[in-house]
């Protein structure tokens, strides 16, 4: 019975592994954090899930509105809409990590909203043949893929998913660029979200 005991607790205080890969690290204000591998790189990919009571619609809206971003996301400072298309943007982001130089990023930004299940997309991928020339006051940022997956919830509101990897430049090694997500990216999602919900009041 003792080892029984033992096994379940070792178990219990495991991270979890899913199938596909993914391993629960931390669930924070809501929001459940995982990560896995990436074949052929040390960099981890990391999701968020939550559910929220903004529709995906008031959600979509604020991730659009980029113009606003640097005044209530943390860590970023400046942003620029370099290129607008209806459905596709080139951005270039100034934004500060945690106890490095700060960085800085040009991405290619892109939403889809299909019309009959009212499911969203916004998909983001680094470029590195537009935007700004590097400088020596940042490190830039060559390659990091983020996507907003936003499905109408059976109830109202939304089921949220966010995936996001993001190799932060430098001579960083992976650990710690594989830890910094996990206080980083629920905090970017909740300000995201509080957001939808507090804009989308009547």
């Amino acid at each position: 019975m003792f080892r029984i005991l033992v096994t379940a607790l070792l178990l219990a205080g495991a991270p979890a592994r899913a199938d596909d890969g993914w391993r629960r690290v931390d669930l924070e204000d809501g929001i459940l954090v995982e990560t896995r591998d990436v074949d052929g790189s040390p960099i981890h990919e990391v999701r968020a899930t939550t559910h929220t009571g903004a529709a995906p619609q008031a959600i979509l809206a604020v991730l659009w509105r980029h113009e606003e971003h640097p005044t209530f996301l943390p860590h970023l400072h400046h942003l620029e809409v370099l290129q607008d298309a209806p459905d596709t943007r080139l951005l270039y982001e100034q934004f500060s990590v945690p106890i490095l130089k700060d960085r800085d990023a040009v991405l290619r930004t892109h939403r889809t909203v299909d019309a009959t299940t009212g499911v969203v997309d916004v998909e983001s991928r680094s470029v590195t043949d537009e935007g700004p020339p590097p400088s020596t006051q940042f490190v830039r940022v060559r390659s990091t893929v983020g996507h907003w997956h936003l499905v109408p919830g059976a109830q109202g509101g939304a089921d949220v998913t966010y995936t996001i990897r993001t190799d932060v430049g430098g001579m960083v090694p992976a650990w710690i660029a594989n830890r910094a997500p996990h206080a980083t990216v629920p905090r970017l999602v909740r300000a995201i979200l509080d957001r939808a919900t507090a804009t989308a009041r009547p």
